[in-house]
């Protein structure tokens, strides 16, 4: 069973991203139906929010129902919740980057005598404020999810990226290897000395065809028979 801290870590930032993509959905379609309406047009920044906001608000919580209702999904997995979650960390750094360009519109500068003005720049500066916050959030669960993928990796649990969140130990103990066993190895004892040398003394060598004869004892040299 898995420690309750990432599991835990992982509802709270995608509970927290999901609340920040429904803020933007409604702030930026308040901004593009008043510029439409006065402007003629739309800022790049109010469509790349709500596309953003749409993307993480359906994924997001598609990724919750379906690893609370199936076990093992596809979606579940950490390798993909890791690539997922690192494109919706590009599209929020994008939309806050492009509302960031509308400096004028924010600070100081959001006091003017026409009430529309100063509404529409209270805007901006909210979706640059929430835009800001939701890849903040990716990017911290993001870091956190990677590396403690690695240390379990590195404890030898190498099926961790293809495991839930849920479903992954990330405080277990290193695995541990048992030892190669060597091969064993057959002794073998040198053969003892009996005292009986071959061939035995009196016998006749081989291809001798005359009689046996005595060899005494301790001649280094073979005898004729």
């Amino acid at each position: 069973m898995s420690s309750p801290l990432m599991p835990t870590l992982r509802t709270g930032a995608f509970g927290a991203v999901i609340l920040f993509s429904l803020i933007i959905i409604a702030l930026c379609g308040h901004i593009t139906n008043t510029t439409t309406t006065f402007l003629g047009g739309y800022f790049t920044f109010a469509a790349m929010g709500i596309a953003t906001a749409v993307l993480s608000l359906l994924s997001l919580l598609t990724m919750l129902v379906v690893d609370n209702m199936r076990k093992g999904a596809f979606t579940s997995m950490i390798i993909v919740e890791i690539g997922w979650l690192g494109l919706l960390w590009v599209l929020w750094l994008t939309t806050a980057a492009l509302t960031s360009q509308l400096g004028v519109f924010t600070g100081s500068s959001c006091h003017t005598r026409n009430s529309t003005a100063n509404t529409l720049c209270r805007e901006i500066s909210a979706v640059q404020a929430f835009a800001h916050l939701a890849w903040l959030v990716l990017f911290g669960y993001l870091g956190a999810l990677i590396t403690f993928s690695l240390i379990a990796a590195n404890r030898g649990y190498n099926r961790v990226w293809f495991q839930s969140v849920k479903e992954t130990e990330f405080n277990a103990p290193p695995v541990h290897q048992q030892p190669m066993q060597q091969p064993m190895q057959t002794q073998y004892l040198p053969a003892q000395n009996t005292g009986v040398s071959y061939p035995p003394q009196g016998s006749p060598a081989p291809g001798w065809a005359g009689q046996p004869q005595q060899v005494p004892v301790g001649s280094p040299y073979p005898q004729p028979a």
